[in-house]
């Protein structure tokens, strides 16, 4: 699964220093899924091997759940989404539990309004 980003971030979005040290770190994903009214819909938890971080392209993550190993999935190039992981044990929705990641990252995606209808 490949998601794509459409532009690049502001300057203050990007950390190029921090970004240097990404590839190679474990980091855990957090994607909360919001209808139009901001009801959340889904949840989605996944975690992986930072492959890349580029703030053109985004930051690309081996995914290692056990749904989803092997697969990637691009994040966008916001650094400053990504947090460093507090010291522990990280239990998935799906019960998976990941030891110590270095990263931690949460989004929240809010859907667009229902099309009128025009019927």
């Amino acid at each position: 699964m490949i998601d794509e980003i459409l532009s690049a971030p502001p300057p203050e979005h990007w950390d190029q220093a921090l970004a240097d040290t990404l590839p190679g770190r474990i980091i855990l994903v957090g994607l909360t899924f919001l209808d139009a009214d901001g009801e959340i819909e889904d949840v989605e938890q996944f975690h992986g091997v930072i492959l890349s971080a580029d703030p053109e392209e985004g930051i690309l993550v081996d995914l290692l759940t056990q749904e989803e190993d092997g697969d990637t999935y691009l994040l966008p190039p916001q650094t400053s989404n990504i947090r460093q992981a507090q010291p522990g044990t990280y239990t998935l929705a799906n019960g998976e539990v990941l030891e110590n990641p270095d990263f931690v990252s949460n989004w929240t995606i809010q859907g667009p309004e229902d099309p009128a209808n025009d019927d």
